[in-house]
């Protein structure tokens, strides 16, 4: 399965109380599948997913994989838990209900145990039960595990581990990478690093910015494809400032109010995590404007 393109690890908006937001959610999903989205991913980090109940997760899934399918649009399932076993069993959950690939955050809460060789039991489990294709998370900010070139390398022989989503920005080891696996499908997993993981064959981005900014990066995208490589740095330049802003700086609470102010219904935070601050939201008012977003 080819899965190039831009997609957006969605945000899951939440009423002030704390409750679904299922309107808005159907709101943006709506929005998301009638844009040049290639798919969406749900849930990982955008969607606060440790703060989410598994009946919570399935509900979710259920109408994102409905109206995305409805557009021809794909649904990369966030099934990454704890243990081998609840992987596995998350995971074919997420077949059952028509998801089309897999992206597996590492287990992370005993850290320091999680070697190349407990890594690679753990995915190898995970794929060989699978019969959709996986994707490895990278996202060291959150987990605390980077993963070695040698684990990525030897999972890609796999034929279920089709790619990786790499939030590390680490552009010289993914370049390692795919210099010996040009065909294992990387994928950028910030905006700010988008235009270099494609310079060095990435397959395109799951980036926090598509929730809201979807026209620039599809654009850039495009620009990169047909050559167009002006424009495409143009483009790069132009959002680094905001994606540094509602990613790494203000997080989820950021991102939400940013789509707000895009046409987007971001909603509120799950506690314990706040709103963002009227401080925060005139930082945030004055970039998107300069990125043409606001």
């Amino acid at each position: 399965m080819d899965l190039s393109g831009i997609y957006a690890p969605i945000a899951v908006p939440f009423t002030e109380l704390g409750q679904i937001d299922e309107d808005g959610l159907s709101f943006n999903l709506e929005k998301w599948a009638s844009s040049e989205l290639d798919g969406i991913v749900f849930p990982g980090s955008n969607s606060e997913f440790p703060f989410l109940t598994e009946q919570e997760k399935l509900a979710i899934w259920k109408t994102c994989i409905a109206a995305m399918h409805a557009k021809g649009k794909k649904v990369i399932a966030g099934t990454g838990m704890e243990s081998t076993s609840e992987t596995i069993r998350l995971n074919d959950i997420a077949i059952d209900l028509g998801a089309d690939a897999a992206l597996i955050i590492p287990p992370y809460f005993y850290r320091p145990a999680m070697s190349h060789e407990v890594l690679m039991e753990h995915y190898l489990r995970v794929a060989d039960s699978s019969s959709m294709p996986i994707l490895l998370y990278n996202v060291p900010a959150y987990s605390g595990i980077d993963f070695q070139a040698q684990t990525i390398l030897k999972l890609s022989e796999h034929a279920n581990i089709m790619g990786m989503k790499d939030s590390s920005s680490n552009v010289i080891k993914s370049s390692l990478i795919l210099a010996k696996k040009p065909a294992f499908q990387l994928f950028c997993g910030t905006a700010g690093s988008l235009l270099p993981f494609l310079s060095i064959g990435a397959f395109g981005g799951i980036m926090a910015l598509a929730n809201f900014a979807i026209g620039p990066l599809v654009t850039l995208f495009k620009d990169f494809i047909k050559g167009d490589l002006d424009s495409a740095k143009n483009i790069q330049h132009n959002i680094n400032a905001i994606n540094t802003t509602v990613t790494s700086k203000f997080g989820v609470s950021g991102l939400k109010y940013a789509m707000n102010q895009c046409g987007f219904k971001g909603g509120y935070p799950r506690k314990p995590l706040l709103a963002v601050d009227d401080n925060t939201r005139a930082i945030i008012d004055e970039l998107l404007v300069e990125a043409g977003l606001g």
